[in-house]
């Protein structure tokens, strides 16, 4: 059971819209050909869709902006990341993830879940993680990460009008 209600992804899409933030979703999407709310839906598992750092561990944060980019993965971002770089973000996280989702693609693996877990865990982990018989999200985060991104995407989807959300009619949610 997720630890989330649709209230919460309701309030979380309220919020981003009022900071002007699903504009940049919009055309982070367009870009790297993703469905915008499957980006929002990472954004929500990341952050609650907020700009902030987390990731603490170790004495010291890992993860910067509402997509989380982590350290290790652009460590100039992170050591240059204010609050206010939303729309840097979520282009770097959409950037990231396509990146993710190549990997995946060039050993014929194109389910969501698997991209979104990715996201979380890595290309790697996930492409072993299957190749062992296990689950995409084996790996990740409270090993649902995948399936929770899901989850919240089917309620982003409920938000948005048809014509922006190409997932309502039935798409993939990692292309357009």
């Amino acid at each position: 059971m997720p630890n989330w209600t649709a209230t919460d992804i309701q309030q979380q899409f309220h919020r981003a819209n009022a900071q002007g933030w699903i504009a940049y979703f919009t055309a982070a999407a367009q870009t790297y050909n993703f469905d915008p709310v499957f980006l929002m839906a990472i954004a929500s598992r990341e952050t609650n869709m907020q700009d902030i750092k987390g990731d603490f561990h170790d004495g010291a944060y890992h993860g910067f902006g509402i997509m989380q980019v982590d350290v290790g993965t652009d460590p100039a971002f992170c050591s240059a990341w204010t609050t206010g770089q939303v729309e840097a973000a979520i282009t770097l996280g959409a950037q990231i993830l396509g990146g993710k989702r190549d990997s995946l693609a060039a050993h014929s693996i194109t389910d969501p879940k698997a991209i979104a877990a990715a996201y979380n865990t890595g290309a790697s982990n996930v492409i072993r993680s299957l190749q062992n018989g296990a689950d995409a999200d084996h790996t990740t985060t409270g090993q649902n990460y995948g399936s929770d991104v899901l989850a919240r995407m089917a309620v982003f989807v409920t938000l948005l009008a048809p014509e922006v959300a190409p997932c309502a009619s039935g798409t993939n949610p990692t292309s357009l």
